[in-house]
């Protein structure tokens, strides 16, 4: 939060703004909004409006991404790994070696194990923490929820087309226009002299085009410093009041089909602009709004209802302290009950901090009396009992003695393990290697696999392999001690494009955090930033 807040903060002091082509080319993008293949402005205010979205907030958060991406897009540019580099990792990451082994196994050491009488008890003693339960409680508790009363709700088809037709205007789809332009960029504080050299050129392009309006999409292409809408001969696409800036919606939605208007200025620069359509305001049928209309029906009556149910349930469990049946019977909900939990591990809904507390408060222990109905999110109400509880509490050392023998037991033998098998290695790399029953010779990568979990695998590879054979050894999950003797490196015969790709995609994620997390420091201390890409190919 605190990062996209600094970078906010940077975006708005370079005076980086989202163009509403931008805007406009994105909504028209997303698969949500479409209805045929084709963006719908019906559609896309229906969907924000299910989401409790209005559509200027969602323009505002696209703006917001537009100008996060442009600022931290520096970062990521640079952040391009160069192939010799590539190539080296590569070699590494498809690295293959020849392996056998001899495993010792834990019976080999189980005749040295010894155990103190007194070693169980020092370590109960040292180790208490381990062996500490915390406070446990189980509860029964009720959900009022107002989106089960709202779906319980029952509406006629009577009530379904006379809200539809006393709401018209929230289903309708207000005029949409589509327009082209051609742009002449100049920044907002730019000098008169330059805003009238640039406001001359758009009235020369106004000019050539109001006398020839053919020319339009040619000269969009040629001229035009709107990169995005350049490459569509000038195409903004369709656009519904107040998505562009005022100066530019104001001149669109005075226009006439076909009328070519221009300069006209706003802060992006000068626009000669031309209205190439209009598609006239109109009324979605009741077919398409049909869900909306009775999802709406629903949660307008289910409002008040759930407001008397709410005030009802938390009355009743406050007047009948010891139980919850009372309020159970008057809203007809069902009793439920919890599993153990303790005051840092919850499920829902007790992982609500205000609910959690409530049963853990040292009365509602003692006295199991009800909680208070508690709201654990909105139009959600909860009141529980404590039905059953346990202290915190040490496990006596008889109950935990087993384990730690077995533990104790373990770690022994680990040990013991590891010291015979460092013993063998020091005598195999002076070259005994006489009576050793290897395994049968396997080629192994750096990837887990059957034989070779991912850390056994990170073990041989990380043993340097210039002397040959070499050896290394590690604890088996079975207990076992292996010991792994290479006898050979596979240099990969040839580089797969799909593990080059792969470890391109690693390497610039990488590159590209620590670039970020430099950045990141030098906006929050307020310092200019700037990142030289051929600065990375050294890396």
């Amino acid at each position: 939060m605190i990062d996209r807040k600094a970078l906010f903060q940077d975006a708005q002091k370079l005076k980086i703004i989202a163009p509403d082509a931008y805007v406009a080319a994105v909504l028209m993008q997303i698969p949500a909004f479409q209805q045929d293949g084709k963006f719908s402005p019906q559609r896309y205010e229906a969907v924000l409006r299910q989401n409790n979205r209005t559509p200027a907030q969602f323009e505002s958060e696209l703006r917001q991404s537009f100008m996060l991406e442009t600022v931290t897009s520096p970062a990521s540019l640079a952040a391009f790994p160069s192939a010799t580099s590539l190539n080296q990792i590569a070699r590494l990451v498809a690295q293959q070696r020849e392996i056998s082994w001899v495993d010792l196994p834990a019976s080999t050491v189980i005749a040295q194990i010894k155990l103190k009488p007194d070693d169980i008890v020092k370590y109960y003693a040292n180790n208490k923490s381990a062996f500490t339960e915390p406070e446990q409680l189980r509860a029964e508790y009720l959900v009022l929820d107002r989106a089960n009363v709202a779906a319980s709700m029952t509406v006629s088809d009577d009530d379904i087309s006379k809200y539809y037709a006393s709401h018209k205007a929230e289903f309708g789809l207000p005029e949409q226009r589509s327009a082209s332009h051609i742009l002449i960029a100049v920044e907002k504080n730019s000098d008169a002299a330059t805003r009238a050299k640039a406001r001359a050129k758009a009235n020369e392009l106004f000019k050539t085009v109001k006398k020839s309006p053919e020319r339009f999409a040619e000269l969009a292409r040629s001229q035009s410093q709107d990169p995005g809408s350049a490459a569509q001969d000038g195409h903004l696409g369709s656009f519904g009041r107040g998505m562009m800036v005022k100066s530019f919606d104001d001149a669109v939605f005075s226009m006439q089909p076909n009328e070519i208007r221009g300069p006209v200025e706003s802060d992006f620069g000068y626009h000669v602009i031309r209205l190439d359509g209009i598609q006239a305001a109109q009324t979605a049928p009741l077919s398409d709004v049909r869900v909306a209309v009775i999802d709406a029906l629903r949660k307008q009556r289910a409002q008040k209802i759930f407001a008397d149910l709410a005030d009802n349930f938390g009355n009743l469990v406050y007047e009948n302290a010891d139980s919850l049946q009372p309020a159970a019977a008057a809203t007809k909900l069902t009793i439920q009950q919890s599993g153990w939990m303790t005051s840092k591990n919850a499920s829902s809904p007790f992982n609500h901090p205000g609910l959690l507390a409530a049963v853990f408060n040292s009365e509602s222990v003692k006295s199991k009396q009800n909680t208070e109905a508690i709201e654990v999110q909105p139009g959600v109400l909860v009141a529980a009992r404590v039905i059953e509880h346990r202290p915190a509490r040490v496990r006596p050392l008889a109950e935990v003695k087993p384990a730690i023998e077995a533990r104790l037991r373990e770690e022994q033998s680990a040990r013991l393990l590891a010291g015979q098998g460092a013993m063998m290695i020091q005598s195999l790399v002076k070259g005994n290697e006489a009576g050793q029953s290897w395994s049968a010779f396997q080629i192994v990568g750096r990837q887990p696999s059957a034989m070779l979990d991912a850390t056994e695998a990170k073990a041989v590879f990380r043993v340097a392999a210039e002397k040959l054979p070499a050896y290394t050894g590690f604890m088996r999950p079975d207990g076992s001690y292996r010991i792994v003797r290479i006898s050979r490196v596979l240099d990969a015969p040839g580089l797969d494009s799909r593990l080059l790709s792969s470890i391109e995609a690693g390497v610039m994620q990488a590159q590209q955090q620590a670039d970020m997390q430099a950045m990141l420091a030098l906006v929050k201390a307020g310092q200019k930033v700037k990142i030289q890409p051929n600065a990375i190919e050294g890396r």
